[in-house]
């Protein structure tokens, strides 16, 4: 039997293997069993995928071995791609603007204490107008200031006010009276009939110090006021007085010394210290409780009151307690912030080492300040994820919503239109159960975050919907899931034709391959393809509409190196550059083609014979190239249709003998074809063949194809790095012997 069958386009893309006895599916039609080194565009044909330029190398390879690709967009006209690295405890930046490297600083670039390659993975950032903030929870959160193409800063970020935590919460009653200025508001808080003390110590350990022998503190006198060695062994630390015993003079420190003190230490007791910020007041006999903000004196404290005091009455001893061991929440005891962005007016920071489920804001438009004050609107904010499972903060967006993505699922901040994030409305609330693998940022989509799933095995688009009136998830990848070999970075840019589709770049660890998505939403479009290159991509990143990507590569004998590409669809090679003087006959290609390599060349839009290139790096033409020439690193482009499922009255053909007789291809500005592995002649006839094939559009046959198979597939290849858009396929099939 002779059927007639036509794939109209090939809008799904390739998809699983899993997949292909689903015949019954709509997108089987439409769909490929092999997408590689092709893209997909929005309507419906594949083309041959851009090249790669290259833009530059990097140093000592062995040394500087991971990537991070960071786009910095300052203005219209001023966008980079930031290339970070490390090694060891130092990462550098490299900053490129429209395909060239700058000298920052008068260095090629920027150097960056404290980065490991250990933390690249990790590294979280967020960019505001010139400033960019990089996050990790073993790095002293840092910023990045451009103040010209040539001037950069980096340093630590300048908190004001980092947010406290009771890490190690502790009470005591002091042995004084305090009386508040005020019962609400910004108050002051008085000490009163408290005996203060100065003195040399006649010893010390590691959590006590035995006071001078003529102090006339009674038992527990001193309990819950400062402890300051002024002088001598351990000089410049404030504690706690947990407890005294008068009998031995020894009194015990809350918490340990960092460095004990001896009989060479010298020392003052009193209500108050510097260290009380941050510390509580609470009244126990009626009510009122306040946070102390400043220090004025040894007995005098500013404090913002929580909750209100009954009366100016004075609080005697044993009427209220003192809450301490409070600490900044971000330290290098602590950890430091995970994650960030800036939303509405503040900063956030999601998750922290120690701290991974909580998420802090800023006060407005003062983004490094962090005190909470009394909770007016316009001050810092704080909320902790408590659900049943742990949700570590791993990713903060700013969109519709302040969205919160941690190991557990997905998290809004609910805001009603046009209400403003204030501290009394700062609510987390859940919306799904999925979870973001760490490490990997989230791309917008038309309004939708995109977001690799924790076990890496889904590509899922967290968007609201109307319908349902809440956040849920689509599965991008429920078709293509085998294209995700451990995903390790992605990025995503958008289209800015109508022949373009939005496209989200995704780097394989496992393989060093792309999976790439053309997406185009409105029309239901979601098209994964597979993207290979002598070597391993390693990084990827957008500036604005360039795709940049760190390609590794090893060729023979010689040492690995690493190159920052850009895609470019002027370009049909990787690793390529082209010509700009003529005509030339000799090319020293060693700067981006490397000694060994078997490189291709186009010439004047002929394809000369590939050729290894020597140890004098130098491509040599048949003939002297008079308009244009472009050397690099050829790739296998390839298209499988999915295994032929006719409709028959008989019914199923599968596991029947299929023969493909004849295939029409629908092309578009092709130059170049295999159908079956048979060469389509694009010269005309009596061309000569030194002369540049020109590209056609219409129809093109591959007649007399042999061979019978039980799939009755079709497959697309290129005998030469020449363009290639395919449409659509009409083909005859024979069924049955």
């Amino acid at each position: 039997m002779r059927i007639t069958q036509f794939q109209t386009n090939f809008s799904v893309g390739e998809i699983d293997p899993l997949i292909r006895s689903r015949t019954d599916i709509e997108q089987y039609g439409n769909a490929l069993e092999e997408a590689t080194n092709i893209l997909v565009q929005p309507q419906g044909g594949i083309t041959r995928r851009d090249g790669l330029v290259k833009i530059g190398g990097f140093p000592t390879p062995a040394n500087y071995n991971k990537f991070k690709l960071i786009s910095f967009e300052f203005s219209v006209s001023d966008s980079y791609i930031l290339v970070l690295t490390a090694h060891s405890t130092t990462g550098r930046i490299y900053v490129f603007k429209d395909g060239v490297a700058l000298t920052v600083n008068g260095a090629s670039f920027i150097t960056c204490a404290g980065i490991t390659p250990a933390m690249l993975d990790e590294i979280n950032y967020t960019q505001a107008v010139e400033t960019l903030i990089l996050c990790h929870e073993d790095l002293e959160t840092k910023r990045l200031i451009r103040n010209s193409d040539t001037s950069w800063t980096y340093e630590n970020v300048p908190f004001t006010n980092i947010p406290k935590y009771a890490f190690n919460f502790d009470t005591h009653n002091p042995n004084f009276s305090i009386a508040p200025s005020a019962t609400e508001g910004n108050i002051t808080i008085t000490a009163s009939s408290v005996s203060t003390e100065t003195g040399q110590a006649q010893a010390g350990s590691a959590s006590t110090i035995t006071v001078k022998s003529s102090s006339s503190y009674a038992d527990n006198y001193p309990n819950g006021m400062f402890i300051t060695l002024t002088s001598g062994t351990g000089s410049g630390q404030t504690r706690h007085v947990e407890s005294f015993v008068a009998s031995t003079k020894v009194l015990t420190v809350f918490t340990n010394w960092t460095t004990a003190p001896d009989n060479t230490t010298h020392y003052k007791i009193e209500a108050f210290a510097p260290a009380a910020v941050g510390e509580y007041a609470s009244v126990l006999t009626t009510f009122g409780r306040a946070r102390y903000v400043e220090y004025v004196s040894a007995t005098v404290m500013k404090a913002v009151v929580e909750t209100p005091f009954f009366d100016l009455t004075p609080v005697v001893a044993g009427g209220w307690e003192s809450e301490h061991g409070y600490e900044d929440t971000w330290s290098n005891t602590r950890g430091w912030p995970r994650s960030s962005c800036f939303h509405e007016g503040r900063l956030y920071f999601g998750g922290s080492k120690t701290r991974s489920n909580t998420l802090w804001g800023s006060r407005t438009i003062d983004y490094f300040n962090f005190e909470p004050g009394t909770g007016l609107d316009n001050e810092s904010v704080e909320a902790t994820i408590n659900a049943a499972q742990l949700n570590a903060i791993v990713n903060v967006v700013s969109a519709s919503n302040l969205r919160i993505f941690t190991t557990g699922g997905e998290f809004i901040i609910q805001q009603s239109e046009n209400a403003a994030i204030t501290p009394a409305n700062f609510l987390v609330r859940p919306q799904t159960q999925l979870g973001s693998k760490p490490g990997l940022p989230i791309e917008d989509l038309n309004g939708a975050s995109v977001f690799i799933q924790r076990q890496g095995k889904t590509l899922n688009a967290f968007q609201y919907t109307d319908s349902t009136a809440q956040y849920q998830v689509q599965s991008l990848s429920v078709l293509s899931s085998h294209l995700l070999k451990t995903p390790t970075d992605i990025a995503s840019v958008r289209a800015t034709s109508t022949d373009e589709a939005d496209k989200i770049f995704i780097v394989n660890g496992e393989d060093g391959s792309l999976a790439v998505y053309s997406i185009l939403i409105g029309q239901n479009v979601i098209a994964p393809s597979r993207f290979t290159t002598l070597g391993t991509f390693e990084a990827v990143g957008v500036d604005v509409s360039d795709v940049y990507v760190i390609v590794k590569r090893t060729v023979g004998s010689l040492s690995t190196s690493y190159n920052l590409e850009k895609f470019d669809s002027t370009y049909l090679l990787d690793s390529s550059r082209k010509g700009t003087s003529f005509p030339v006959s000799t090319v020293s290609a060693g700067l981006w083609v490397r000694v060994g390599a078997t490189v291709s060349t186009v010439r004047d839009g002929l394809v000369d014979p590939t050729q290894v290139l020597p140890n004098t790096s130098v491509v040599t033409f048949p003939s002297p190239a008079t308009a244009s020439w472009e050397i690099g690193y050829d790739f296998t482009v390839t298209a499988k249709t999915m295994p032929a499922e006719p409709t028959l009255s008989s019914g199923s053909t599968q596991g029947v003998q299929k023969r493909i007789l004849q295939v029409d291809a629908l092309v578009h500005n092709t130059q170049n074809l295999k159908i079956n592995n048979q060469s389509i002649a694009f010269r005309n006839f009596g061309q000569a063949t030194d002369t540049p094939i020109l590209e056609f559009t219409g129809t093109k046959t591959a007649h007399a194809l042999l061979g019978y198979t039980k799939s009755g597939q079709i497959t697309l290849t290129q005998s030469a790095p020449l363009k290639m858009n395919v449409l659509g396929l009409e083909y005859k099939m024979s069924v049955g012997n």
